[in-house]
């Protein structure tokens, strides 16, 4: 996955906001270098574009947040964020994984996920959010283990830093209502790079890395 270039792109002030299967490519350079595409820009805005940006309702139902799946994010009420579209990346990641076998669709009996793409985005949310806080649960001998591996290490990041966002915003609305002064240094937002840290630093990116280089 092109998250490398798509982070900066979206430091340059260019939001794509629609990351799914289909705008996702790729191809291999002249020396066998393993290249991946981010396409589809119909949906990106700029940093400097005039009017309302960043918080319109945008995505491939799917593929997107969770935070953008409530109702509130369907209203365009909840601002696009950074983390949201390399959220998008980690579910196209375990639809990817999950589903297909040497580049092929499993048989629908055995596949996952199909009614992600069938039901309302606040259902598909629901679902989703089920997934991310059982996916250990999901055991398959088809699926490629190392992909596995990275599913796990990502949504374990994934999971993890949803919980500490919820304990920070809990923590400042416990102050603010017990009328105290203290104020939480800790940020409910990581900054962009150390948000994609989290993700880049696990054991199992870092291995398939190391092996995409060979």
């Amino acid at each position: 996955m092109r998250v490398a270039g798509h982070y900066a792109l979206w430091q340059a002030g260019v939001y794509h906001r629609d990351v799914s299967p289909g705008n996702l490519m790729w191809y291999r350079t002249k020396g066998n270098v393993l290249m991946g595409v981010l396409n589809d820009y119909d949906l990106s805005s700029s940093a400097d574009a005039e009017g309302p940006q960043g918080n319109e309702r945008t995505g491939t139902i799917p593929f997107m947040a969770l935070d953008l799946l409530t109702e509130e994010g369907q209203e365009g009420k909840v601002q696009h964020l950074y983390r949201h579209d390399l959220e998008s990346f980690m579910w196209v990641l375990v639809w990817v994984v999950l589903r297909y076998k040497d580049g092929q669709l499993l048989p629908r009996k055995i596949r996952r996920f199909d009614k992600w793409a069938t039901v309302d985005a606040e259902t598909c949310g629901m679902q989703k959010s089920f997934f991310l806080t059982n996916f250990l649960e999901y055991r398959s001998h088809i699926v490629d283990q190392r992909m596995r591996h990275l599913v796990m290490n990502c949504f374990h990041v994934l999971d993890t830093e949803s919980s500490r966002r919820r304990r920070v915003r809990y923590e400042r609305e416990q102050l603010l209502e017990m009328g105290g002064t203290q104020i939480v240094s800790e940020k409910i937002e990581l900054d962009n790079h150390k948000f994609l840290d989290l993700f880049t630093t696990t054991a199992a990116w870092v291995q398939l890395s190391d092996n995409l280089k060979q």
